[in-house]
């Protein structure tokens, strides 16, 4: 797995941990936790970057100036080589740096925002950008927590957080207060939807799905779930009327389009499904199931030549993906990441 994506989610792992502490009662040892992140954040901030690569003399005097802990003097030599150079990217960096030590976090943010525009492939202001963002959003939480602890966003944030973790019944049960908390969340009746159908329990998830789309008829989510579901309990006829208000409100949806699709088919409406998979197949070149599902309807339509056209696309892209499983077992990567082909048409296009 790439370095930056284990690091962000062992980053992430360690903001929802916090979070799960600090609202769960424990408000104290979040707080220390994020006295703690913080403290490292300047300790990276001032030493993770040691003098590389040709520099101006003054940066490099800052960047030496930062390494000794005189933060002010970095931030002046920052700003005075901006002032003549206002779009080298690299005097943002060490100003948003010794910003960063200061613990001036929103200006820090605002000057890496800027070496970012300068330079958008510049990692280490990506990498400082990541782990700045998780320091701003536990001093949300925080606030958020202080202002209204019992408020269905913090229980719906501990829900997500439980999520994260695979523990779906603790999720389960926040998600339910947050509900109590604002029984007109159309988002909290969506999560728990998907996870009720995740656990196929279908009739839970269809009532929650149902509750969100009287609250906002033009919601995704809903309208697809309500169709996923109905697609897993063998009722295309229902399936179809909600897949088609998904597709109304996201055309681009090659998820809605193939659950459509596989629906029109087991309703024996084979023309419209070949329509709508043909649609899925041009927005996600690689859906090997929408090839699948198309050479089944053209199967049923007589079109031989287009069925076999299909199915060897459809076989091709198996091959493909079997290849793609090989070499990520053969490297470091140990888990394959999912691809868009993977997903049957009940899977959650937004997970």
């Amino acid at each position: 797995m790439p370095e930056s994506q284990t690091s962000g989610r062992r980053a992430r792992g360690a903001g929802l941990r916090f979070i799960r502490e600090m609202i769960a009662g424990d408000f104290k040892e979040g707080g220390r936790r994020a006295k703690i992140f913080s403290l490292g954040l300047v300790m990276f901030a001032t030493v993770s970057l040691s003098l590389r690569g040709e520099q101006p003399a003054e940066l490099v005097d800052g960047t030496r100036a930062l390494y000794r802990g005189n933060y002010q003097r970095a931030v002046s030599l920052a700003q005075s080589y901006m002032k003549a150079h206002p779009k080298v990217a690299a005097a943002h960096l060490l100003l948003a740096r010794a910003e960063i030590a200061e613990g001036k976090y929103p200006s820090a943010y605002r000057e890496l925002l800027s070496a970012l525009r300068m330079d958008p492939k510049n990692v280490d202001a990506l990498y400082y950008l990541g782990r700045l963002s998780l320091v701003l959003s536990q001093i949300q939480y925080q606030q958020l927590y202080s202002l209204a602890p019992e408020s269905s966003r913090v229980h719906q944030l501990l829900a997500e957080s439980y999520l994260s973790q695979e523990n779906k019944s603790k999720a389960r049960e926040e998600f339910q207060k947050a509900l109590e908390a604002n029984p007109r969340s159309g988002e909290v009746l969506d999560a728990l939807g998907d996870l009720e159908r995740s656990q196929f329990r279908f009739d839970e998830a269809i009532s929650h799905y149902s509750r969100a789309a009287e609250i906002g008829p033009r919601d995704y989510d809903s309208a697809y779930g309500l169709g996923a579901s109905y697609l897993y309990r063998q009722q295309p006829e229902k399936a179809i009327e909600h897949l088609r208000r998904a597709v109304k409100i996201d055309p681009a949806s090659a998820a809605a389009r193939l659950a459509l699709g596989d629906a029109l088919l087991r309703a024996g409406q084979s023309d419209a499904a070949a329509e709508e998979l043909k649609v899925a197949a041009r927005l996600e070149p690689n859906m090997r199931q929408a090839y699948t599902l198309l050479a089944r309807a053209y199967q049923k339509l007589g079109q031989a030549r287009e069925a076999g056209e299909a199915l060897k696309k459809a076989d091709e892209l198996t091959q493909r993906e079997i290849k793609s499983r090989r070499g990520a077992l053969a490297s470091d990567d140990l888990i394959p990441r999912a691809s868009p082909e993977d997903r049957d048409p009940g899977a959650n296009p937004r997970e």
